[in-house]
């Protein structure tokens, strides 16, 4: 029997580090992020991409702006009450480690990022 690895490739910046873990044609993806105390992820939107975020790890504040009507909602988290947030086409989002450590999100998409077509408008909340 023989065990396989697969090198992966991480995007590390001063926020911390996103990574792709897995891309299917039929399911999605699935990624994972880490923010260090104070930092902001996201600040876009997406027109068909369908997200669910799971903080596995830190205290997260999910901010919500829909692109048209405006409307906001605000969702704080963490790794102790674990818990689903949808992020559904047409709704800016960004999130915030709210916490002392570092926050660590998994994230499933509906659709693979495509370089050509990435799907993700920038829009500040």
């Amino acid at each position: 029997k023989k065990f396989f690895t697969y090198p992966i490739k991480g995007n590390i910046d001063e926020r911390g580090i996103f990574v792709e873990f897995l891309k299917t044609h039929k399911n999605g993806q699935v990624s994972f992020f880490t923010a260090h105390p104070g930092i902001t992820r996201g600040g876009h939107y997406h027109n068909t991409k369908t997200e669910k975020f799971l903080v596995i790890s830190g205290k997260a504040r999910f901010r919500f702006k829909h692109v048209i009507s405006e409307e906001e909602h605000v969702i704080n988290t963490d790794s102790k009450n674990m818990q689903i947030v949808d992020s559904i086409p047409g709704w800016s989002h960004d999130i915030k480690n709210i916490g002392n450590s570092e926050l660590i999100v998994i994230i499933w998409v509906n659709e693979i990022f495509d370089p050509q077509s990435p799907d993700t408008f920038p829009s500040k909340i």
